[in-house]
């Protein structure tokens, strides 16, 4: 069941590429993915390129994909294992959702995070209490472990 979904997705995300997101599925094994995020305009994240690995399940798309970041991502939403809380792939998971609409998800939890269901304690403090800190956090982290791009590209 699977392989025809995942099929289609990819076909659906090359014929129409998300702004700012790449996801490409390995060619060997259609269960592992790659994706990029453009981290967003306005947000500490911006210029950076933040990189996830996707799991499919073989029951896909009836199970949510697994997806973890491959590197350190300072956020209240992202546990020290580049694991991601994030309610669609969990409970509020639906086999309507698509691996596009998960990325398109964990983007805009980049801009908007929730500190009250925080993995990160710390970066939901000081996302709630010292806005520059959090800032100055996301920026050091993202400059040890992410590519750079500019707005060009």
């Amino acid at each position: 069941m699977y392989q025809v979904r995942v099929k289609k997705e990819l076909n659906e995300i090359r014929r129409e590429p998300l702004e700012g997101i790449t996801l490409e599925a390995d060619e060997n094994d259609l269960k592992k993915w790659k994706g990029e995020i453009h981290g967003p305009q306005g947000t500490p994240y911006e210029n950076f390129i933040l990189r996830v690995n996707i799991t499919l399940a073989d029951d896909y798309p009836l199970r949510s994909p697994n997806v973890q970041f491959d590197h350190p991502v300072y956020h209240p939403n992202i546990g020290s294992s580049g694991n991601i809380c994030l309610d669609i792939l969990g409970s509020q998971w639906s086999p309507t959702l698509s691996l596009a609409k998960v990325m398109l998800s964990i983007s805009s939890l980049l801009n908007d995070p929730n500190p009250a269901s925080p993995l990160n304690s710390t970066a939901a403090k000081y996302w709630r209490e010292d806005r520059p800190k959090y800032n100055q956090e996301v920026i050091k982290t993202c400059k040890t472990y992410c590519k750079t791009f500019s707005p060009k590209d």
